[in-house]
Parts: C-alpha cells; structure tokens; sequence
C-alpha cells in the first residue's frame, strides 16, 4: 500500500512539473502590438480601400496573390517582411516572405 501511495504522489508531481513548465501560450501577432511578434507598419501610409475590413485581409490576402489581382512585389511597396508579414507567417507557420534586396 504504501509503494501505491509513493507511486501516486510522484506520478502527480511529475504532472504537476510538466505543467509549469511547459512553455506557455503566446499572443498572436497584432497590428502596433507589443513584443516580439508586433506586426509594425509605417504610420505615414494610408490603408487602401481594398484592405477593408481588415480582418476579412489578414486571413485571405493569399487568396488574392494567388487569383493573380496582386504580386508579392505589389504587397512589398508597403510592407517590410521583417516587420509585417514574416512574424505572422512563422506564427501560423507558412512560408517566409524573402527580404527584396536593395
């Protein structure tokens, strides 16, 4: 009986440790968030009409480079990879966005 109860009791901190330490949920990129992940764009642009509503973009910008109505090139005249695309797509893990060169 007792091997049960010290199995038990061991079996529970094991859980317990494995719980806080596992890492811990991470906040998704946002548009001027904070941290790491913050989504950065330069304020002095003004969101075009077609970006509207924004939340419908976030989710099907690919949507309309792959129907072929914008490039990749074209998204680039606004966005830094680094800065607005790349801390998104390794959140939801799809492809990097290359860095143009200068």
């Amino acid at each position: 009986m007792r091997n049960i109860l010290i199995f038990c009791v061991l079996l529970l901190f094991t859980f317990a440790i494995l719980v806080f330490v596992q890492p811990q949920w991470v906040a998704a990129p946002a548009k001027d968030g904070a941290g790491p992940l913050a989504i950065k764009i330069d304020p002095r642009l003004v969101a075009p009409e077609y970006h509207s509503p924004i939340e419908w973009w976030r989710t099907h910008h690919m949507d309309a480079i792959n129907a072929g109505d914008f490039t990749e090139a074209d998204c680039l005249r606004c966005h830094d990879p680094q800065t607005s695309c790349n801390n998104c797509h390794s959140y939801v893990g799809v492809r990097a966005i290359p860095t143009p060169s200068p």
